[in-house]
């Protein structure tokens, strides 16, 4: 081996972070960049048209493009396309770890040198707006716009409905930290989708968004950014932000929307600056500390408020229809679990599906993972389109991770049982404490049955599904305990998510989607959402019975015309309930915001009365005397809970 290619395998290795290495069997059907497409990751060739090549031939139909650890030279922008209604759509770029695989723009690359004409290194859509653009990733990988590139943008993503972006690093390599914008999320009607453990070092603006549906972000950490950290002009929702920033580390800007920060910490900061500035009447902050900025805050008014840290506080209304705090609920918060990827790919079992019916495979398959001590089921990407069950089937034994390669799985229903009731994937005698269900462009198919449940929890253990659609009832109520976790997963037509008694859940970016069903029935247990996107005219929470339901940013979106139903949008019947949430409507809007009864009484919260058709905060609390405040309560004038 050359000195200089020796040098770069031990330092591709040396970046890797320990543990972490996205490999899949040679069966699993991903679309391999060097092995399919010719491109080097060496470092050195220019593997711009190798990738292109592998975007265009296989965008359209949901898959994943994998990149093997390596640095991927380019030297011009590449897109997956921006025609609605099109190919330019549904792929997810996997690379094998978020340090080893880098796609590099060449130092002073022609065409990048101009800010006031930035051009995009990665766009995975790029044109005009559209809401179907749908299940786009990118994972375990970086992006480096080099040096000598002020005009360049590291990324641009675009999903709708579902789409997530997860271990992902954007940087400027340029001394100066020179480029444009580091992760571009301005393509008009972005989202809904998650953007989680990224990290932007450099750039103008971190990140900078625009029109959305529902942007959510958590774990994101901006660094050494010239102008700001990060640029909101969409209806966005941020959990734990850390942004080490002389400029501000958020402008939420006058073209901006909902905009929901939570557990920030904001520090380097400059004397001569706000750490926060915001534009606009919606915002809501709770638990933001900083240091070294002069200001924390300026609000839309120009006011300044000052201190090192913000408890919480909302510019605009509380609501309340009974005697209650006008603060959030502040459940407790808690981390999806982390499962570790199983790196030793015998301990992989395939699904063997060819038939019109692969029940008997499927369930064959986590058989006999339950029985050698595997822990990962994965369905090969299927030659014929689809794969098909017709019952129930059940999860034991070591398995803690299904992967479905981005497959359609119809359901269909000879005997009814489904339709019933019945669940496609039951949980029972897990041996691991966490099971994780991930990477399903479809469970259920298009006609599932309407009656069918998509998962039941009989063992006790902790359930993940994430990057998932699916048609069907969300979950049945666990009967072995247990907690939930929901990341990035939209359900449609018939999509209840039952939470009862003794059951726990957090959801992050949860898009349930229903002309007619209930969306969310919490009877008894509790429920944590950050960023909730809703459409389609049906009750979007039920609470009740003691339930307690924290619901954190996103938009009720109401696009659906010619729907008979007007139902209150959240109904709480003695339970605790606190939301913050913006809303949208195409034609009709819903009536009523709230309906909540306390002790035998029953109170109503009116669209009319909302201020700028938001709602800064709603909170019930269980137990509410019927001698209440008024639907409109205004905080104090000086911000609520701050810390000295």
């Amino acid at each position: 081996m050359a000195p200089r290619l020796l040098l770069f395998a031990l330092l591709t290795a040396a970046a890797c972070a320990p543990g972490e290495d996205m490999v899949f069997p040679a069966d699993a059907g991903h679309i391999d960049v060097k092995a399919q497409f010719g491109a080097k990751g060496d470092g050195v060739t220019d593997d711009t048209a190798a990738i292109q090549k592998a975007i265009d031939e296989s965008k359209g139909k949901p898959g994943t493009l994998y990149f093997p650890n390596g640095t991927y030279l380019v030297s011009a922008a590449m897109s997956a396309g921006g025609v609605p209604h099109s190919r330019d759509r549904f792929l997810n770029y996997q690379g094998q770890s978020e340090a080893g695989t880098v796609i590099r723009l060449k130092d002073a690359c022609a065409g990048f040198g101009d800010p006031l004409k930035p051009k995009i290194v990665l766009a995975l859509y790029n044109g005009q707006g559209t809401g179907d653009a749908m299940h786009g990733y990118v994972n375990n990988l970086s992006v480096d716009v080099g040096s000598g590139n002020p005009g360049a943008i590291g990324l641009r993503f675009m999903s709708n409905n579902t789409g997530a972006m997860n271990h992902v690093t954007i940087r400027s390599s340029d001394p100066a930290r020179a480029g444009k914008i580091g992760l571009d999320m301005r393509q008009g009607q972005n989202g809904p989708n998650l953007v989680r453990k990224v990290t932007v070092i450099g750039f103008d603006h971190g990140i900078e968004t625009g029109s959305s549906f529902s942007l959510v972000f958590e774990h994101i950490t901006l660094k050494e950014q010239k102008v700001a950290g990060f640029v909101n002009n969409s209806r966005t929702t941020i959990r734990k932000l850390t942004s080490v920033n002389r400029v501000p580390a958020l402008i939420n800007d006058k073209n901006g929307g909902d905009c929901t920060l939570i557990e920030a910490d904001l520090s380097g900061g400059d004397s001569a600056a706000t750490a926060i500035i915001n534009r606009m009447s919606k915002v809501f902050l709770r638990d933001i500390t900083q240091s070294g900025y002069g200001h924390l805050l300026q609000d839309s008014s120009g006011k300044t408020i000052d201190g090192k840290a913000l408890a919480e506080w909302y510019d605009g209304k509380a609501n309340a229809l009974f005697a209650s705090e006008t603060t959030s609920l502040r459940l407790p918060i808690k981390e999806t679990p982390e499962v570790p990827w199983e790196t030793d790919l015998s301990k992989w079992v395939k699904i063997d599906g060819a038939a019109k019916d692969d029940t008997a495979a499927v369930q064959a398959a986590f058989d006999q993972a339950a029985k050698e001590n595997k822990t990962t089921v994965y369905f090969p990407k299927a030659p014929q389109g689809t794969y098909t069950i017709s019952a129930n089937i059940r999860v034991h034994g070591s398995v803690n991770r299904i992967v479905g390669m981005e497959n359609l799985v119809d359901v269909i229903d000879p005997t009814g049982a489904m339709e019933a009731g019945g669940a496609l994937f039951t949980f029972a005698d897990l041996t691991s404490d966490a099971l994780v269900v991930e990477r399903f462009f479809l469970l259920g198919g298009w006609k599932s049955p309407p009656g069918m449940y998509m998962f039941e929890n009989r063992s006790g253990k902790a359930i993940a599904i994430r990057n998932v659609n699916h048609n069907s009832k969300h979950k049945k109520l666990s009967t072995g305990g247990g907690e939930w976790f929901i990341e990035d997963v939209s359900p449609g037509r018939t999509s209840t998510l039952l939470i009862g008694p003794d059951e726990k859940c957090w959801a992050r970016q949860y898009n349930p989607e229903s002309p007619k069903a209930d969306m969310i029935d919490v009877d008894g247990g509790k429920l944590w959402v950050l960023g909730l996107k809703t459409e389609g005219r049906s009750t979007h929470i039920i609470a009740r019975n003691g339930a307690s339901v924290e619901v954190l940013g996103g938009m009720s979106y109401q696009s659906w015309g010619n729907q008979p139903l007007d139902p209150p949008m959240f109904k709480v019947n003695d339970a605790n309930l606190s939301v913050t949430i913006g809303f949208y409507h195409y034609k009709t809007p819903f009536t009523t915001i709230v309906e909540e009864t306390a002790g035998g009484e029953t109170r109503t919260l009116l669209r009319k009365d909302l201020t700028n058709y938001h709602l800064s905060i709603f909170r019930a609390t269980r137990g509410a005397k019927g001698t209440g405040t008024p639907a409109s309560v205004t905080p104090p004038a000086a911000p609520p809970a701050v810390k000295p």
